[in-house]
Parts: structure tokens; sequence; C-alpha cells
């Protein structure tokens, strides 16, 4: 990983434009360095933030901030910044290269906004010789992204300012841990978070994985056409599926080997109408789901198998010799957009990069620290949402998921928040066609700007 020879706290402001929501935004763009400290209070990385400030600033003490950022670990901010929620936007037609355009879709209309890159990831990068290991931990992690919310607060005069935090896959992990006490910094409660495509845990074990996750896969096949649709649209089969899931699909699995054969192969039956496999090889498994067996199973007579973050996507089986999770067709390192996205920050933002700009780094994920138990299926994070409610019960919590995403499972994200006493009448969810980054779609992305403006006309009300 490419170091920096010294901590740096450099600020540049740039002006511009764009044309949002139908209107004309004058705004500031401001890229802000931030050195962040490891567990023994050293100074380990800089991470660098990229912010936009509509003018005039007449109203800042009312407007929200949303600070914002993508999960991995290891992941940059890059696709909620420059594809989803940022005034400009990577847009890209079909049979025409990516190019950079206003984008309509950015929530700068309704709130500033703040893109954050952790360490390690875009040019926030540790310092030459530093002990880092601690920011690659989920406690270390959450406590330097809290410090550079609040630093970025106080630095900008924006302490009285209604804030979010929105958090995509990882990110809503992060986001949760950031409200609990262990992180051990000074950002005060936020006045709402967003959770997209929800990464939150609690919901280990198989019975429960595969109950949620059956509606996911339900769609997929849907989308492919490998089941019977009759006549219905994604939403509906997405319900039907998820109905029967929670109800003769659960209690099947909990009964085990006393389930009756007659009552197994009537089980197995209605799962391989809803999901496309053959009812003897759900039989054989024993009902139970393996989304790798799934989405080399579905479309096998084609000789395609489906993505993972989006189930979408397609691949010959045959070229598909890489190892998880290179193998996932729907899974892009985004090459070609980095190189645009350092052209923007360079050229636009008139910040000179200190070295390539990384929109994804595999290597934090494969070592990242998740403390105490096994990995991310011992972790539990809704304990600190839960008790962040508890003393701010006017915080809005918006959750946001993909119809096709097999990685994070829309009902899986609902489970979690719905056994830990967050029911629906407590937070806004929303389920898009979509894959892991509902942004992808264009159409979706529509909808899911339009309810994500709702939400934060809400923020400190």
């Amino acid at each position: 990983m490419v170091g920096r020879d010294a901590a740096s706290d450099e600020v540049v402001v740039t002006q511009h434009a764009a044309r949002i929501a139908g209107r004309k935004i004058s705004y500031d763009a401001i890229v802000s360095e931030m050195p962040v400290t490891n567990d023994k209070d050293e100074t380990a990385a800089v991470v660098v933030t990229y912010a936009y400030v509509a003018k005039p600033a007449s109203d800042e003490g009312e407007r929200p901030v949303l600070f914002i950022f993508n999960g991995g670990p290891g992941a940059s901010s890059s696709p909620l910044h420059l594809s989803a929620f940022g005034p400009v936007r990577i847009a890209e037609k079909q049979g025409a290269p990516p190019h950079l355009a206003d984008n309509p879709y950015s929530l700068l209309d309704v709130a500033d906004l703040v893109f954050i890159d952790p360490p390690g990831t875009g040019v926030s990068m540790p310092i030459t010789g530093a002990d880092t290991s601690s920011l690659f931990s989920v406690e270390g992690d959450a406590r330097a992204v809290a410090d550079v919310v609040q630093r970025w607060r106080e630095a900008n005069h924006r302490t009285t300012s209604p804030f979010a935090l929105v958090g995509e896959s990882y990110g809503t992990a992060r986001a949760l841990a950031m409200l609990g006490a262990e992180t051990k910094t000074k950002l005060p409660l936020p006045d709402g978070v967003a959770l997209l495509s929800l990464a939150i845990g609690d919901t280990s074990g198989p019975i429960i994985s595969d109950v949620e996750l059956l509606p996911t896969l339900a769609a997929v096949a849907w989308y492919h056409d490998a089941v019977d649709r009759r006549g219905m649209t994604v939403e509906q089969y997405f319900a039907e599926a998820r109905q029967f899931a929670e109800g003769d699909y659960a209690k099947a699995l909990i009964a085990g080997a006393s389930l009756k054969p007659v009552e197994r192969a009537r089980i197995a039956a209605r799962l391989s109408t809803l999901i496309g496999l053959p009812a003897a090889q759900l039989e054989q498994s024993g009902l139970q789901i393996d989304r790798h067996t799934f989405m080399l199973g579905l479309l096998a007579d084609k000789g395609l198998r489906t993505g993972q973050l989006d189930g979408r996507a397609t691949r010959e089986i045959a070229k598909s010799n890489m190892h998880p999770p290179f193998d996932d067709p729907s899974m892009t390192l985004g090459a070609e957009k980095g190189s645009l996205i350092a052209d923007y920050i360079n050229k636009d933002l008139k910040y000179p990069l200190p070295s390539p700009y990384r929109t994804l780094n595999l290597g934090i994920n494969f070592k990242w620290d998740w403390g105490r138990g096994r990995g991310y299926s011992d972790a539990r994070f809704t304990p600190y949402l839960v008790q962040a409610l508890k003393q701010k019960p006017a915080m809005k919590l918006m959750t946001v998921g993909g119809y096709y995403d097999i990685t994070t499972p829309v009902a899986a994200g609902q489970f979690a928040l719905d056994h830990a006493g967050i029911g629906p009448d407590r937070r806004t969810s929303k389920a898009y066609a979509a894959g892991h980054s509902v942004f992808e779609d264009e159409a979706e992305l529509a909808r899911l700007a339009a309810d994500m403006r709702s939400w934060a006309r809400t923020l400190g009300r």
C-alpha cells in the first residue's frame, strides 16, 4: 500500500454549478485532508473527504449535512460519490464511453454532502512506517471515521446543523458502530441514519439465513424467466416467496429429520416452483439452499452462472475459473471509472492526487479485524442502534435494499432490525428492482433519490 511521507491537513475549495432536480444549484466543493490516529493516539493516516456545500449559505444552520461512505471493508466512497448522490455523475449510455455530467439525482438540493474515503481507500493513505493495524478493525475504523465527521463539522462551523450518516454495505455496519460508546469519540448522536444494502449481522444460523435468502433467489429466478411468473411483478413475486419462506418453509427447516416424507416432498416442489432449481435436488439437500449452488445451477442449462452482488448479471460457467469474490460476474473493479475519478479530482476539484486513487482495496478486506468472534458472521451491530434510538428517539432511520442482491438480501437486513426490536413503524424501509448497488440502475436511482430526499427533509424535525 502506497504511504504518505508525513501528515498533512490541506484544504482546497473550488466553485461550481450543476443542474439538479430541475434547477441550477451553485456550490462550493471542499476537499479536506484530515490526519487520524491509531489506538495508541499516534497519527497513522490521512483521510481525504470531498464535500459539496450549496450556495448561498444563509440557511446553513437548518440545512442538514449527510456524511456518506461505502463499505468493503476496503471500498472508497466513489460509487456513492460519482454514481449516486454527488453533483457530478459518471454517466453511462449504451454505445458511448463513460463520461462526467451533471447529476440530476444528487441530494445537494436538500442537504450538503460529505463523502469520506476511510483509511486505505481512495487516496486516504497511511503514514509511512506508522502502525495502522487498529484502523483496519471494526472499532478502530469506526472511531477514525467518527473523528473525521466531528472534525469536519467543527472546521466548517456546522455543529448546529442537523446531520446524518449514510452507509452502504459494510458502511451500514460502520455507521452503527459509530453510534456506539466503544468507539470513544466526541461525535454526538446523529439526527438520522440511512443504511443501504444492510450488512449488519444478526442473521447467523442456517435456518434464518436460508429463510431470508429465499425471497431474493426467487426474485433472481423471476428476472431470468426461470420460473412461471404468473403475471406477477418482481415486488409481488418477492412478497409471495417471503410469505412462504417465513411460513411453511421455516417450519419445515425447524422440523428437520422429523419432517414427514410427504411434507418434505411438498415443500421441495413448492420451493422448486419459486426458485427454479429441481425439486429432487432441493429434497436431497434437506431443503437447505446454498447460494453458490443456486448461482451455478439456475441457468446451468444455458451454460451460465448468475452474479452475487447482482443476480441479474451472468457469465459463462466455463469462464468462471477465478476464486471468490473475483468470480462474481457482477463485480467490477472499475479501472475505466478510476481514470475518470482521478481526472475529476485533479482537474475539476483542483486537488493534486498524492497517489493513484484506489476505488477498492481488497487487501484491507482480507486482513480486517472483526474483534470478538471468528469474523463477520459473529459480529453484532444492531445493539448500537437500539441504544442510540433509546437515547435519541427522534433519530430518523431509513433502510434500502435491492431485490436481486444475493450478498445482502433485503429480507435478512429487515429481519435483523425486526428482531432487535426496531419494527417497520420505527423506520422507513425501501426495496428496489436492483442489485447490491441500487444506484447502478438509472430508473431505480431516480426512485432512490426521491425517497432519500423525502427522508433528508425530515432530519432535525
